[in-house]
């Protein structure tokens, strides 16, 4: 029995990430402003990303200045989550970033 529950876990565990939708956007990094990550488009239309994953921030460091101005390809995802207050909030996470060469 407990080998079908933990068979049954993983199963839901990975249903749920595999419905997680992934996007991906250009854009020029504005720098690490008040806590997020700040991009710019073509359009000028600022994006903010409040997370970055763990092979991200190793591959590149965004809380210094030395990548403000540079070209990005952005892929990342949005979830929802409860602030301290239990309201609902959207957390956008850069999953991947490339710099055209």
């Amino acid at each position: 029995m407990k080998s079908l529950f933990i068979v049954l876990f993983v199963a839901v565990s990975s249903i749920t990430s595999f419905g997680q939708e992934t996007s991906t956007m250009n854009g020029t990094y504005e720098g690490y402003i008040d806590g997020a990550y700040v991009f710019s488009d073509d359009e000028g239309y600022n994006t903010e990303f409040t997370k970055v994953t763990k092979e991200v921030s190793e591959k590149y460091d965004l809380t210094s200045e030395k990548f403000v101005g540079s070209q990005f390809t952005i892929t990342f995802t949005v979830d929802s989550e409860l602030d301290e207050d239990d309201e609902e909030i959207q957390v956008s996470t850069i999953t991947d970033l490339l710099m055209p060469e």
